[in-house]
């Protein structure tokens, strides 16, 4: 197998914004994550924390990060493998590559315009211990044991060496201070191969798509961005809280105007302490069609562009949908009132009205969210009813023209999978 990549943050700033973006949030979340590269496009997948270092399976009651980054992100992008759709997929550290890209940062901001080349080479002195044992006899599971390799990032960087103009002449000079020198910058990032069977197992998961509620939230950077990231963030003041309801609802008024109205709730219900945390600013929001015979409308699927299936029997075997658990030391949860909020008594009533959906996802998931918000651009919200609830941002990357005229770019894309914790 053979992969080569090259990239010019200088050349192609918003390329590589997305490049950086995506491995700066991924190593915010995660300290590994599984790198599958095909011929068209380069994913990431966040690992979870409760996986050893000999499974990369993700467990579907742990929220899962999915990163697509196209291939003409890099201005050269040549991946050989004899699997399916020229597969290569490795686990490998996020922090190490945060830190090199941090250093390939520094050195755009000071004037160079270098390529960097991340290529994939073999390190068979890193296998030694495993191929002495073998031979040996003392290791009995071959087959099992993921190669380690690396990947290989280079870059180089011009200085400046301002020297005295006096000492210049001493070394031999003319007296000029103005100096350079070329400095290469060479890592090796520690990756383990994975088998075909466990990139197999590494799958996307599903939604429920007849009972979906899409909100598209205010741009970070728009006008009511500031007031939505004060939203998504209140519920990080109570340490104490481990899960939270997020209640979606549609309001028609039967009037000539057939207008309607959009509700968005954080809901907190441990114990005797009841909380709502509303959001009163604009929402663009969609409910999909509760009749499986009726096709879905594309212009909502465009938009959050996450593929998706409808068959619902299926996707109750695949999606994130898990069974009920208690909350996690809800006997820790203090009974505070938020001082704009009265006690209330919850309502019982169980509304299966399709204008209604709430999940119960775990606050530690929206605090991840939170942090996808003020990362990226363009940001959906999708809650499946009682079922799992997605996080999907997107990076425009400009558009491109070609025979068939001017259109826009793929899109990078972050999802966040979430699950649901207990019924609602």
């Amino acid at each position: 197998m053979k992969l080569k990549l090259i990239i010019n943050g200088s050349e192609s700033p918003e390329d590589y914004k997305l490049l950086r973006s995506t491995i700066s949030t991924v190593a915010s979340l995660r300290k590994t994550a599984v790198l599958r590269f095909t011929s068209e496009r380069l994913v990431i997948v966040s690992t979870p924390s409760s996986s050893t270092l000999s499974s990369s399976v993700l467990h579907g009651d742990n929220g899962q990060l999915w990163c697509t980054i196209p291939k003409d992100v890099f201005s050269s992008y040549e991946v050989v493998s004899a699997r399916d759709l020229n597969t290569i997929t490795m686990e490998c550290s996020c922090d190490v590559l945060q830190n090199i890209f941090k250093k390939y940062d520094k050195s755009i901001n000071q004037g160079n315009d270098g390529d960097m080349t991340i290529k994939l080479q073999s390190m068979p002195e890193w296998n030694v211990s495993v191929s002495s044992n073998l031979e040996s006899g003392k290791g009995t599971t071959a087959a099992k044991t993921n190669p380690v390799c690396a990947l290989g990032v280079t870059f180089e960087e011009v200085i400046n060496t301002n020297m005295d103009a006096n000492a210049a002449v001493k070394a031999g000079g003319h007296g000029d201070a103005n100096a350079t020198k070329i400095i290469s910058h060479s890592f090796k990032v520690p990756t383990k191969l994975l088998f075909r069977a466990q990139d197999a197992k590494i799958r996307e998961p599903m939604i429920n798509y007849t009972q979906l509620m899409m909100y598209r939230l205010p741009t970070p950077l728009g006008e009511w961005g500031r007031g939505f990231q004060s939203f998504i963030r209140r519920i990080e003041r109570y340490s104490n809280v481990h899960n939270i309801k997020l209640s979606g609802k549609k309001f028609w008024q039967d009037d000539s105007n057939h207008s309607n109205d959009h509700e968005l709730k954080i809901i907190v219900n441990e114990l005797d302490w009841y909380l709502e945390i509303c959001w009163n600013g604009p929402l663009d929001a969609m409910i999909q069609p509760q009749d499986r015979t009726q096709e879905p409308p594309a212009s909502p699927a465009e938009q959050m562009a996450v593929d998706v299936e409808i068959d619902v029997e299926e996707t109750r075997d695949q999606s994130l949908f898990i069974e009920e658990s208690a909350s996690i030391d809800d006997s820790h949860a203090e009974t505070t009132v938020d001082a704009n909020v009265k006690d209330k008594t919850v309502d019982q009533t169980n509304n299966e009205s399709p204008s209604k959906h709430e999940v119960v996802i775990r606050s530690k998931d929206w605090k991840v969210c939170s942090k996808l918000y003020e990362a990226f651009e363009e940001i959906v919200l999708a809650i499946s009813h009682d079922e799992s609830c997605v996080f999907h941002c997107t990076l425009p990357r400009g558009n491109v023209e070609d025979e068939e005229g001017e259109h826009p770019r793929e899109h990078g894309q972050v999802i966040y999978y979430m699950a649901r914790v207990r019924k609602v």
